[in-house]
């Protein structure tokens, strides 16, 4: 896809407000139109993405798990296989970081499979440092995705839209 979601999403209104609505006969037709256009612009308003975010959970995951690694070796330990990165080039494309982020999340999920059923042998003081660090990870990641999802003003996706005159139009 070569057009950002939210100008898609405002594609789609600019369509239906200036393609379709001129060309509804009917009060109810118009009513309901008015109803998908006015959910359509609240969803839009909540429609973002960050590579910025995409980049910043993909590098907090990639140096939990280097730590994580540095850590069990420095303590003579074993780390679990396929905890580095597939590929140490830095994604360039939208895609790119879609497919690097999506496999730091299945490294981090092995790492922390491996940490609930650890090998016999790992230190209890050194299990406690390393959910140290997933929990940090964990709250870091989590920060980052929050700063995507607006404050979201429930009440305004139930208020009462503006009236729309006899044609149908919204002021």
């Amino acid at each position: 896809m070569n057009q950002s979601l939210e100008a898609l999403m405002g594609s789609i209104c600019r369509a239906l407000r200036d393609e379709i609505a001129p060309e509804l006969q009917s009060d109810h037709a118009r009513s309901q139109l008015a109803g998908v256009l006015d959910v359509l612009g609240k969803v839009e308003r909540m429609v973002v993405w960050s590579p910025d975010v995409t980049r910043e959970q993909l590098e907090l995951l990639d140096a939990c798990l280097a730590r994580v690694a540095a850590r069990l070796a420095a303590a003579g330990q074993t780390a679990p296989p396929g905890l580095a990165p597939a590929s140490t080039a830095r994604p360039e494309t939208h895609a790119a970081l879609q497919a690097a982020l999506a496999d730091a999340e299945r490294r981090f999920a092995r790492f922390t499979d491996w940490l609930f059923s650890p090998p016999d042998g790992l230190p209890a003081p050194l299990a406690g440092e390393l959910h140290d660090q997933l929990r940090t990870a964990l709250r870091l990641t989590l920060k980052a995705q929050r700063r995507l999802v607006p404050s979201a003003d429930f009440s305004s996706m139930t208020a009462p839209s503006p009236a729309a005159d006899a044609q149908g139009v919204f002021k």
